[in-house]
């Protein structure tokens, strides 16, 4: 079956080549890689062009969930994979996800915080910072308790699904809150959804782009719930 790898990124100098590389390593002549550039203002655009893969480069920084939504019209594959552009994480770990595709599941999940005891050897406190760490359990808690449900890692962005499943969300955030739109549009329509362990490594170069704007978290925080108050009402 064939893959699609769809990478938004955003002003990911020096990180997104590797990744491209590495991610390139895993995949087989059938698959493909779709590295979306968010309006980038540095040398990503430079990084894309001069790597192997199938590029949209947009004119202007519209936001992680319209990126993705762009790779997700391009895509060819039979399954879809999202990957983060910083090279935080694992290409070797998209087969994990594969293999649960393969299972009979639909939508497969990195989950970073899943069998918690052990989860502290797979990423340190760089990969992850403790207060990022607080508001993704806190959202969880929140998407968990309204929809009677068992996720560690709502905000996880390393994930996969079966392409003709993914079709039917009809997504429509354009920022950060797409996870959250993935995630309970997903329960809306009953996917068979799983969890499997995957690493989180630091990022080389650069800083989050969530979290480098004046008052991040709290605006992300304030669409997140906008989001998930709006998929326990209107989504069904």
């Amino acid at each position: 079956m064939k893959k699609s790898i769809i990478v938004p990124v955003y002003n990911e100098q020096g990180n997104i080549g590797d990744l491209i590389s590495k991610i390139n390593l895993v995949l087989s002549e059938q698959d493909e890689l779709i590295v979306v550039n968010d309006g980038s203002s540095d040398n990503t655009e430079t990084e894309i062009d001069n790597s192997k893969c199938i590029k949209i480069n947009l004119t202007q920084n519209m936001g992680k969930g319209y990126a993705m939504r762009k790779g997700i019209e391009k895509a060819k594959g039979d399954y879809i994979v999202f990957m983060g552009g910083d090279g935080q994480d694992d290409p070797q770990e998209i087969n994990l996800l594969i293999n649960e595709i393969n299972n009979g599941f639909d939508y497969v999940i990195g989950s970073r915080f899943l069998n918690f005891e052990k989860s502290k050897d797979r990423f340190s406190n760089k990969a992850v910072l403790p207060v990022n760490e607080f508001g993704n359990k806190s959202i969880t808690f929140l998407i968990n308790l309204l929809f009677n449900k068992n996720i560690t890692d709502s905000q996880s962005e390393f994930k996969c699904f079966v392409s003709s499943k993914l079709n039917e969300l009809n997504l429509e955030t354009n920022r950060f809150e797409i996870e959250t739109e993935l995630l309970i549009k997903s329960f809306r329509k009953n996917f068979k959804i799983k969890e499997v362990p995957v690493h989180r490594y630091e990022r080389k170069h650069g800083i989050s782009k969530l979290f480098n704007v004046p008052f991040g978290r709290f605006f992300f925080g304030l669409k997140v719930l906008r989001t998930i108050i709006k998929g326990y009402l209107f989504w069904k």
